[in-house]
């Protein structure tokens, strides 16, 4: 399938979770999560999520991270749509943040963090294939992004789905993760 065809699905089936199904899927990835080796992890990447889209409650793991990992870095995202590049802002006291046009909650002011201090990024994505490669809201944010970090940082995704069998359409831009996070199991690529 291509790209299109999977983000209309995706969005769709997203779309058709009830608030208990969302609640518990939530649950699970949380579980899975809390099961990754963060031993050599000091920064950490979360995207903030869009709740009307029933993206993945990343607000569950930034909560565990604090009061299980407080040492680790927490940093958030804020999109600069001109140029489709991507600032992180620290997860601390001088963060504020602030819901934009698009629904998406981000940084308004705070202490920012460059790409290369990112140790593990957990990417969003909205469908995902068994190669790593992934299927975002088009814009390619986080593909222009993950080519900034340092060599060796983790790309994790993070779906309530499994993986399809592949995607039809990538292009060379197209950056792939490494694992993805589902509420069944963490899923290791290659």
């Amino acid at each position: 399938m291509t790209k299109a065809e999977l983000r209309k699905i995706y969005i769709q089936k997203r779309n058709h979770l009830s608030l208990v199904e969302y609640d518990a899927l939530n649950k699970l990835l949380l579980y899975q999560f809390q099961q990754l080796d963060l031993s050599a992890v000091n920064c950490i990447h979360l995207f903030l999520p869009i709740r009307e889209r029933k993206e993945p409650n990343t607000f569950l793991i930034r909560d565990w991270l604090e009061e299980h990992y407080p040492h680790i870095t927490r940093v958030f995202p804020k999109a600069d749509f001109a140029n489709h590049t991507l600032q992180n802002y620290t997860d601390d006291e001088q963060l504020e943040l602030s819901v934009n046009a698009f629904g998406i909650p981000e940084p308004v002011n705070g202490n920012i963090v460059p790409a290369s201090a990112i140790d593990l990024m957990l990417v969003p994505l909205l469908a995902f294939d068994r190669q790593g490669s992934r299927v975002g809201y088009g814009k390619g944010f986080y593909d222009r992004f993950m080519t900034q970090c340092k060599p060796g940082t983790r790309f994790i995704g993070i779906s309530f789905f499994e993986p399809v069998e592949s995607i039809a359409d990538l292009n060379e831009f197209d950056l792939k993760i490494d694992s993805c996070i589902t509420p069944e199991g963490i899923i290791v690529i290659g």
